[in-house]
């Protein structure tokens, strides 16, 4: 029947634990990872179901944004140094993030960790073994709400799958900004603001008309 097809691969059936309720189901899932939820022990649940996967991507989601944006925002602002406590004036303004890992002070990794550690522990203990749906960490309409959201159920699950979404976009192209990144070795914007500069070798082909100057003279 056509409603068994999955949404990602219209030639295909759907994955049987793949009905649609979940935010951004469209049925893909090539590696068969729905066919083998965890076992119920580990996310704390009386049978198995797709909570923990469903909480990995959209952990990985959200730091994948955080990422996208780390790799942005260090070519228009960052931190200053303190050469007084012996930090560099330069210490945050690497835009490679492979530089910046060995050019901000050790006592910043050190906070990065210890707040990822601590926001993971909650996670934890509020999805991962408590009983509130994934991505919920008390933020929002489901907790500290200092935007007043009030969503709709329908309107709340729309923003489950935009966040889905991005999520996912944000994944493919933190992968591709690190894989440029390691290449170059310039930061992305460094990248981008090289894509509008017109080519040296063009200097050679110069002819006399706006559009000789894409082809060598007496062609």
């Amino acid at each position: 029947m056509l409603e068994e097809k999955s949404i990602a691969f219209p030639f295909d059936k759907r994955p049987p634990a793949l009905d649609g309720t979940l935010p951004g189901d469209a049925g893909f899932d090539p590696a068969g990872f729905t066919n083998n939820p965890p076992k119920a022990w580990l996310i704390g649940g009386e049978a198995k179901s797709l909570k923990w996967y469903r909480e990995a991507e959209i952990v990985h989601g959200r730091v994948a944004q955080l990422a996208v944006l780390g790799n942005i925002i260090p070519a228009y602002f960052h931190f200053p140094g303190n050469p007084g406590f012996g930090v560099a004036a330069d210490a945050f303004a690497a835009t490679n993030p492979y530089t910046a890992l060995v050019t901000v002070p050790p006592a910043a990794l050190w906070q990065i960790a210890l707040v990822i550690y601590g926001i993971e522990l909650a996670r934890i203990q509020r999805v991962i073994r408590g009983d509130k749906e994934p991505g919920d960490l008390g933020l929002g309409q489901t907790g500290f709400n200092p935007f007043g959201f009030n969503y709709t159920p329908e309107q709340y699950f729309e923003k489950q799958v935009q966040e889905i979404k991005h999520g996912r976009l944000a994944m493919v192209a933190i992968i591709a900004e690190l894989l440029q990144a390691k290449i170059s070795g310039v930061g992305v914007i460094e990248q981008i603001s090289g894509a509008f500069n017109f080519p040296d070798a063009v200097d050679v082909v110069k002819g006399g008309s706006d559009l000789a100057d894409y082809f060598p003279a007496g062609l």
